[in-house]
C-alpha cells in the first residue's frame, strides 16, 4: 500500500480496494444497479427506499459550475441524521463557503469534490477527526458524481462510514 497524501492532515484520497467499508460497497453496489448503462445518475434516480439502510449515512450535494477557470461552488443540498449527528449540527441546505468551519476544512471539501467534478468517477477516501475527547480515529468515505443531463457533473452522492467510531443512535427509524 502506498503512502497516503494527507490533506492539511485531515484527508486524503486512496484507491477503491483501500475501502474496506459494507456500507460503502452495498452503496456503490446500489448506485451501479441504478445507473445501469448510464454512466451516472441524477439526483431523482437516488430513490429513499432503495438507499433506505445507508440514508442516515448520506448526503447529497450540488456542485455549482463558476465561471471558465474558476472553482465550482459547493452546496450540502441534504444530510444524512447520523452525518448531522457526527459533526454537531445539520448543514443540510447550507453553502460549503457558509458552513463557519475552518478555512482548512473547507478548502479540504472543495477538493474532494472538485476531485469527482474534474474526474467524472466515485472519489474514495480517508478523513481523521477527533470524537468523544479521543484524537486522530479514522473513517472511510465514498463519493459518487451525479448528472442532471448525462453529461454534466452537478452533484454527488457522498456515503460516510464513521460506524466503527461513532455507532448509530436508531434515534430515527
Amino acid at each position: 500500500m502506498a503512502e497516503h497524501e494527507w490533506m492539511e492532515g485531515v484527508v486524503c484520497f486512496v484507491d477503491r480496494a483501500e475501502i474496506k467499508s459494507g456500507m460503502i460497497a452495498a452503496v456503490q453496489a446500489k448506485w451501479n444497479a441504478v445507473r445501469g448503462t448510464r454512466e451516472f445518475l441524477t439526483r431523482r434516480d437516488i430513490d429513499p427506499i432503495e438507499f433506505q439502510a445507508w440514508l442516515p449515512y448520506l448526503s447529497l450535494v450540488e456542485i455549482h459550475a463558476g465561471e471558465a477557470g474558476a472553482a465550482p461552488r459547493i452546496r450540502y443540498r441534504l444530510v444524512g441524521t447520523e452525518v448531522a449527528r457526527f459533526a454537531s449540527h445539520d448543514f443540510s441546505n447550507t453553502w460549503l463557503d457558509e458552513t463557519g468551519w475552518d478555512p482548512k476544512i473547507i478548502a479540504v471539501n472543495l477538493a474532494l469534490y472538485r476531485r469527482v467534478w474534474e474526474t467524472r468517477q466515485p472519489v474514495f477516501g480517508l478523513s481523521l477527526v477527533d470524537w468523544d475527547k479521543r484524537q486522530k480515529y479514522s473513517f472511510e468515505w465514498g463519493l459518487f458524481p451525479l448528472s442532471e443531463d448525462g453529461h454534466d457533473i452537478n452533484g454527488c452522492l457522498s456515503v460516510d462510514d464513521f460506524t466503527g467510531i461513532a455507532g448509530r443512535t436508531h434515534m430515527l427509524r
